[in-house]
């Protein structure tokens, strides 16, 4: 399993979603991964937990949208 291209297909479905209500089990789900495995992976190769990065996601395009 090549976990890169599994955290980049998380982010680009984060980016598609920013505007509905996620959750880790969603994102998880999508990657094939436990909830529990999944937030260890993306904690590890992004170096934030995922909420953290969706929360920074969705600040950002608010600040562009003023």
């Amino acid at each position: 399993m090549d976990y890169i291209k599994t955290i980049q297909f998380s982010i680009d479905y984060i980016e598609e979603n920013l505007k509905k209500d996620l959750t880790i089990a969603e994102i998880a789900e999508k990657t094939g991964f436990s909830p529990y495995h999944f937030y260890r992976l993306f904690h590890a190769y992004v170096g934030m937990p995922v909420m953290q990065y969706v929360r920074r996601r969705r600040l950002l395009h608010a600040i562009y949208d003023l």
